[in-house]
């Protein structure tokens, strides 16, 4: 019969060791037992193993104490079972146990392994790889050369392609087509520099529809810094790109709108000034832009001229010639005006067959040569149309310092009076 393993041999081991006879008392144990289990080696000599086992595991781990004894074969390490050993406090220890038959002795050399932190490692890798697998993103690992080691559920529901399918191929498997090589090419240009890359991708998913991927690719270094994977974190975009074409699409849309309706108020605007029958502003905006520039001129000190029109011998013509030919006539009168005025110039229909003009920047007597320059152009107009008859006269007046509009208007309407009064036919400047 062998001797038992001696003190010596025992401490040397890095785990904890334990012989136990036959009948399951321990005969020997090593220090290490102290540090993993709590017992000093000498207390544990002389007690049943199960000393070591859990309350609830105890009654087990006698049967199968006995069946080993009757049968005994060595048990190596990495048995793959969820072993437990109770330590003398009372805390279960994660453990993996080796049992091994002393020949002669009838004893058993037991060896006990601390796994906890390996066990908390691979607890941890279980929790992640679970993470990884049930995150939203999807995720794919390739190897350095591009061909694809693992990928997560999400990129199935985003591409179509099960794991199986995609697992020994490449990326490319989902290209488009949208893209150039030459972006590809810049894409593998920075990873495999070790820099990340970050960009959206048009990708085709197995049922041939096209998807907008946002995706970063992150280079996997080893212990010596050497590329060994890549992993790539994607996300279906194609709902915010879908989301944002709709908004841009909806504000152009909008934006055509506003200009119409600037376009619509616009021209409600030019309706609400203007004077229809002669296209010149009407007797409302005179009088808001007599008022605003003669203050304005004023305030700034300069002059501006108001030059009051009146069609001589209107009425008989309108009379005569009915009102279709008295319209006509205002109307050339109005074009002759939006014509031969100067675009800051202000021409109304004043009322009836009177017009007004408000030359801004301009002095009495440049007042009087435009009045004239439209009277002589009306006449020449209507005796080449041969209907002669119906004239032109004006009075002009220019602002004076601290002058209201409704003084100007006066002064300018009294020498259109004395133009009337004169003969008709002729421009009369305001003293």
């Amino acid at each position: 019969m062998e001797s038992l393993p001696g003190a010596p041999w025992l401490e040397a081991l890095l785990d904890a060791v334990v012989v136990v006879d036959g009948e399951g008392r321990i005969l020997r144990a090593n220090r290490r037992c102290e540090s993993l289990l709590g017992w000093p080696p000498a207390e544990l000599v002389g007690r049943e193993v199960e000393c070591l086992v859990p309350v609830r595991l105890e009654a087990g781990h006698r049967a199968h104490r006995e069946r080993f004894q009757a049968a005994p074969v060595p048990r190596p390490m990495g048995g793959g079972l969820q072993l437990v050993a109770l330590h003398r406090d009372g805390e279960e220890i994660a453990v993996e146990i080796a049992l091994g038959p002393i020949a002669g002795a009838g004893a058993v050399l037991v060896t006990i392994r601390d796994v906890r932190a390996e066990r908390a490692r691979l607890e941890e890798l279980r929790v992640k790889s679970i993470a990884l697998d049930e995150a939203a993103n999807g995720i794919v690992i390739t190897d350095a050369d591009g061909v694809i080691e693992w990928t997560n559920r999400a990129v199935t529901r985003m591409t179509g392609y099960g794991p199986e399918e995609l697992v020994g191929r490449r990326p490319s498997l989902l290209k488009s087509g949208a893209h150039e090589d030459g972006f590809y090419r810049h894409l593998w240009e920075e990873i495999r520099a070790g820099r990340t890359w970050q960009g959206a991708i048009i990708n085709r998913r197995k049922d041939g529809s096209r998807y907008h991927e946002e995706q970063t690719i992150a280079p996997v270094r080893d212990a010596q810094g050497v590329i060994r994977h890549f992993i790539a974190i994607k996300h279906d975009g194609t709902e915010r790109v879908q989301a944002e074409l709709a908004l841009r699409e909806a504000h152009a849309e909008l934006g055509q709108r506003l200009v119409e309706i600037e376009e619509l108020h616009g021209r409600v605007r030019e309706q609400a000034i203007r004077d229809e029958l002669t296209g010149l502003y009407n007797r409302r905006y005179f009088d808001e832009t007599l008022a605003r520039e003669v203050a304005r001129a004023g305030r700034d000190r300069t002059t501006l001229a108001l030059a009051m029109l009146d069609l001589d011998h209107f009425k008989q013509v309108n009379d005569r010639r009915g009102h279709v030919e008295g319209d006509r006539i205002l109307a050339e009168l109005g074009r002759l005006l939006l014509t031969q005025t100067r675009s800051a110039d202000v021409a109304c229909r004043y009322g009836g067959e009177e017009f007004a003009v408000v030359l801004l920047g301009a002095d009495r007597e440049v007042g009087v040569r435009r009045a004239e320059a439209w009277r002589r152009r009306f006449e020449a107009e209507r005796e080449l149309s041969g209907e002669a008859g119906c004239t032109l006269s004006a009075g002009v007046a220019q602002s004076r310092p601290g002058e209201r509009s409704e003084e100007l208007l006066a002064r300018a309407d009294a020498a259109l009076y004395q133009a009337k009064a004169a003969g008709r036919n002729r421009v009369v400047a305001a003293p």
